[in-house]
């Protein structure tokens, strides 16, 4: 029995809607399927209805940006009350930080002449959440790179011309909002919170562990061996939780499959027991 605990609906920047994600899970002979949209819990409700309509364990997550040391870090909020008041009305506040950040990134995007406006990306509609993977596809589209990493790598990670840091909550705000809406809360795709720095990004999750999470992210579709096998370590030494996914989007990622990533991810479901033994507990 497999997992994908970590994936996107077009309540976010993924390209397909919660039930179309639900009904891929159920194709793929997932036993379960977390809904983990950028800061917003919109897409769950309507993933939750569905699974129980075609028999599917659907888990009500969220993906949540934060930063420590200076470098971006996500968050995967799992088990969470989709419906809790308070984490409603921060996602709302961080909804509206990302829509300034956005304007932010298209400014200095077009001050380095990239022919990018407001107007190229999708209509904000109700609860949905305009992305940084939306700037990047639309400088797929008029040329400028050629998939969502290349697009990323070049112009929208630190150091690079459209890139802002976000005004997000610190990660203390966002593990006692998870906890305070029934959920856990685990340190996403670590090799990525400093790309330069393996150690450094090791270091930063053993400092969110030591605030509280739960767990790692300990199987991820872009793991090379060494980060599969440190990431497992690491949670086997602190004696936290682990989780993982394929963090699909849909056609934003290529060739990225849900349930199975780049072909051979398998998310064991024992995961999800263990996650429901601690929230029992």
């Amino acid at each position: 029995m497999f997992a994908d605990l970590h994936a996107h609906t077009t309540a976010s920047d993924g390209s397909l809607q919660p039930e179309e994600l639900v009904d891929l899970a159920k194709k793929s002979e997932l036993a379960a399927l977390a809904v983990t949209d950028h800061d917003t819990v919109a897409g769950v409700e309507r993933a939750l209805v569905h699974g129980k309509k075609v028999g599917l364990e659907v888990i009500p997550g969220v993906e949540i940006s934060s930063n420590l040391d200076q470098r971006d870090v996500h968050l995967l909020g799992l088990f969470v009350d989709h419906k809790d008041e308070k984490l409603l009305k921060r996602i709302a506040d961080m909804a509206m930080s990302r829509a300034t950040r956005n304007e932010k990134m298209i400014k200095k995007l077009q001050d380095a002449g990239i022919p990018i406006t407001k107007e190229d990306l999708p209509a904000a509609e109700e609860g949905k959440q305009i992305a940084r993977g939306h700037i990047a596809e639309v400088l797929i589209a008029k040329g400028y790179a050629t998939n969502l990493r290349d697009a990323l790598d070049r112009y929208l990670v630190k150091g690079t011309p459209g890139y802002v840091m976000k005004e997000v909550l610190s990660v203390e705000e966002c593990i006692d909002m998870v906890h305070q809406a029934g959920g856990l809360i685990f340190v996403a795709h670590l090799h990525q919170i400093d790309p330069k720095s393996p150690d450094h990004s090791l270091e930063i999750a053993e400092k969110i562990i030591a605030l509280g999470a739960d767990g790692l992210e300990t199987v991820y579709s872009e793991y090379d061996e060494f980060w599969s096998k440190t990431t497992a370590e690491l949670a086997n030494k602190l004696g936290v939780l682990q989780t993982g996914g394929s963090d699909f989007h849909g056609r934003m990622k290529k060739n990225l499959e849900l349930g199975t990533g780049y072909g051979a991810l398998r998310v064991p479901y024992e995961f999800v027991k263990k996650m429901k033994e601690k929230l029992a507990r």
